[in-house]
């Protein structure tokens, strides 16, 4: 039986975060990103109209830059407490270090398997001139919405650890609702309008409200079960411009060259915390 308490200050973790012991600052950058995050998705399509940028090359750099975001920190922390998160469970099943891990990638295959078969069904419409149906239009916006939800419920944990992580995090998925709104955009040319935006939107502020106001800290594993899900969806969000799921809107050396800058970073960060 394990029964040893989290520690607090890992970002997949809630502590029972309140406003009463997460502080002003933190509560307030939180809000900030929330803000930020809300103002990408409003601004985004206003400046495509604009056609200031090459929408490729954009592509490949949001993909690029988020994709390795993903790979080489998300995923990775995922792994690093799950001896805190085993022993917070009663389930002797979760509490096998194997049988865990199985679990948080079973989740990462689900996130990306969703998030791929709403795709291709509009894909596939998007090919013969055609949008694909209204179930399978509100099924995504539904889907985008849970997601938003996630990304907002982890930032007042995040925010608890590191203000540095949690603007880092915001950030990237800036980056991922750009590639998103392209997606709707290009899939979904009459039906995704403000509306559309706007109930994704409301993802945001629920789960920064659920994040700061209800989460318990009881909720670790769910937490990251969740976190993993998006971790999956994000993958795939990521490198569908280089799956030609768009067809010539992405352009391949930009991509790479965004990946490997963010490797490059990633790895430059690694080492000044070691060094630290």
């Amino acid at each position: 039986m394990h029964n040893h308490p989290l520690p607090p200050e890992h970002p997949l973790i809630s502590s029972g975060i309140t406003p009463h012991n997460l502080d002003f600052l933190s509560l307030s950058i939180t809000a900030l990103c929330v803000v930020f995050l809300l103002s990408v998705h409003w601004g985004v399509p206003r400046l495509r109209k604009l056609k200031i940028f090459d929408q490729s090359i954009l592509n490949s750099i949001t993909g690029g830059v988020a994709l390795g975001y993903i790979l080489l920190h998300v995923l990775p922390s995922l792994m690093l407490n799950l001896d805190d998160l085993r022993d917070s469970t009663y389930s002797n099943f979760l509490g096998n270090e194997k049988n865990f891990i199985f679990l948080v990638f079973v989740f990462v295959l689900l996130g990306f398997l969703t998030l791929y078969a709403l795709e291709k069904l509009a894909h596939d419409k998007t090919r013969k001139g055609q949008e694909a149906s209204q179930i399978i239009y509100i099924t995504h916006v539904g889907t985008l919405t849970y997601l938003n939800l996630t990304i907002a419920l982890m930032m007042p944990a995040m925010a608890n650890e590191s203000l540095s992580a949690l603007m880092a995090f915001t950030f990237i998925m800036g980056l991922h609702f750009i590639l998103q709104d392209h997606s709707m955009s290009h899939h979904f040319p009459r039906r995704f309008d403000e509306l559309g935006r706007y109930i994704i939107m409301v993802g945001i502020v629920l789960g920064w409200l659920i994040g700061v106001f209800l989460l318990p800290h009881t909720h670790t594993v769910s937490a990251t079960l969740m976190y993993a899900f998006l971790a999956g969806a994000l993958i795939l969000g990521t490198v569908k411009t280089e799956f030609s799921l768009f067809e010539e809107h992405s352009h391949f050396p930009t991509f790479i060259a965004s990946l490997s800058a963010e490797a490059a970073i990633s790895f430059i960060i690694l080492l000044l915390e070691t060094i630290g």
